[in-house]
Parts: structure tokens; C-alpha cells; sequence
């Protein structure tokens, strides 16, 4: 008898849990409101109360001024080795569980049955993905705290112009605050693509479907072009003269359906 080759099946795109995402920006923005609090105990409202009172005794505030945001800077830097590390792993490890149990939901229905191990290229996988975070999470205080004190030192220089300290720091707060909420947009997208790639290696799973989320206002045109496209998991799809993964870009909201051989019977 001829043999006959199954159909391969295709199980339905993963998307990045929204829920993990806001959580997550959650946590990183209230790092930011604390270090705010910090700042504002510690330094501003002195600062500004200070400069009113001291405005020839240029040696005597610039010294306080150093030796208060020397403190913030030492006291966060401790904070943030403790806290980054456990915000990042929590933030992976829910994301892996969100994708196991969403793709043996869909391996179930296709009538697959599977158990998950965890292999050396996935502890890899994590691993590089929860560094990346660690060290996002600590640039978002040593980022913050830096243009504070720049803007600090230039009141100073400036003669104590209040009123544009008080505009600066608000707009610092505000652009650090969105950065907080980019970076787990992103994150969201890029350790969903980290472990989706992980997880269909161990299964075996070599193909997948690209699919365009149709979802920003100035699409990537090679991403929208890349819909409906077949990609070698292990590769990527090659666009715009790199091999990437659905997610991988900053901003990239595509993802993809997972491609099952069919079997020879």
C-alpha cells in the first residue's frame, strides 16, 4: 500500500497574557512612584525650602545637594539588586505557566498529549530572558535618579529658578513612568516570543505560521508582508536583513500559529 502523509495541523496563535502585562507594568510604575516619594522626602522639598533660605551660601547646598543624592543613589541601587531580580522571575514564571497550560489546552484538542520538561536550551532561554529584565528594572532607577540630579545641579547653577526645577521633575516622572509601562509592553512580547520558541523545540514543533497583528498605525511593512507566512521556528523569519521572532522587535505585536507535520501512515 502507498503510504499517505497526514495533513499537518495548525494550532491556534498564542498571544502574550494582557493580564501579566498590566501586572507587570503595575509593579515596575510603582517602583518609580517610590523612588518619587524618596525623592521628594529627601531632597526636593528640602532642597527647594533650602535654596530659598541659602542663596549665597552656594558651598554649603551643593554639598548637601551631593551628599543626599549620593544617598538615594546608594540606598536604590541596594533596593533595586533585591527587588529586580524577584520582579523579573515572577513576571517569567507566570508567563511560562500562561503559555504551558495554553498550549497543552490547544495540543489537547488537536489530540495531542504531552508533558513538559524542562530542557537545558529552556533554562537557557529563561535565564537570558529574566537578566534582561533584572537589568531593565535597575535602569529604570538609575536612569531616573541621574536626571534628577542633573536637573537638580542645573537649578543650582541656574540661581535657583524653582519654578523650572518643579516643571523638569514633573516631566522626568512622567517620561520615566511611560518607560516603565514600554518596557513591559515589550517585555511582555519578547519573553512570550523567548518562550514560545523554547517550548516548540522541545516538542519538536520546527514550523510556524506568521500572523501581522494589524493592530499599530504605522505597521513594519515587511511584518505585514510576512502574514500567512511559514518560518523555521529555530530561524525565524528573515526580514529587513535580520532572522527575528513574532514579538521580538520592539513594538511588535505579531505572533503565530504552531505547524504539526502530518505523520506517514
Amino acid at each position: 500500500m502507498p503510504i499517505k502523509k497526514k495533513k499537518p495541523t495548525m494550532l491556534p496563535e498564542i498571544r502574550p497574557n494582557a493580564g501579566i502585562e498590566r501586572a507587570y507594568s503595575k509593579a515596575l510604575v510603582s517602583v518609580v512612584r517610590q523612588i518619587k516619594i524618596d525623592l521628594d522626602a529627601e531632597l526636593v522639598r528640602d532642597f527647594k525650602s533650602r535654596a530659598k533660605q541659602e542663596k549665597i551660601a552656594m558651598d554649603g547646598i551643593t554639598d548637601w545637594v551631593a551628599h543626599v543624592i549620593d544617598y538615594l543613589i546608594s540606598r536604590w541601587e541596594r533596593k533595586l539588586d533585591d527587588l529586580a531580580p524577584r520582579l523579573a522571575a515572577k513576571f517569567v514564571n507566570r508567563t511560562v505557566t500562561n503559555y504551558e497550560t495554553l498550549m497543552k489546552t490547544h495540543l489537547r484538542r488537536a489530540g495531542f498529549t504531552v508533558r513538559f520538561q524542562v530542557t537545558d536550551f529552556q533554562k537557557e532561554a529563561l535565564q537570558a530572558a529574566t537578566e534582561v529584565n533584572v537589568g531593565l528594572i535597575k535602569s529604570i532607577g538609575s536612569q531616573y535618579l541621574d536626571k534628577v540630579q542633573g536637573q537638580v545641579w542645573k537649578c543650582v547653577t541656574d540661581g535657583y529658578d524653582l519654578a523650572t526645577l518643579s516643571k523638569d521633575l514633573r516631566k522626568t516622572y512622567d517620561i520615566t513612568k511611560r518607560r516603565a509601562e514600554l518596557i513591559a509592553r515589550d517585555q511582555g512580547a519578547k519573553a512570550h516570543a523567548v518562550i514560545e520558541k523554547a517550548k516548540r523545540q522541545e516538542l519538536g514543533i520546527a514550523k510556524a505560521i506568521w500572523l501581522h497583528s494589524h493592530a499599530g498605525k504605522t505597521p513594519r511593512p515587511s511584518h505585514l508582508a510576512a502574514n500567512g507566512k511559514e518560518f523555521d521556528v529555530s530561524k525565524g523569519m528573515y526580514l529587513d536583513g535580520d532572522w527575528i521572532q513574532p514579538g521580538e522587535l520592539i513594538n511588535c505585536r505579531c505572533c503565530s500559529k504552531s505547524v504539526i507535520e502530518g505523520i506517514d501512515t
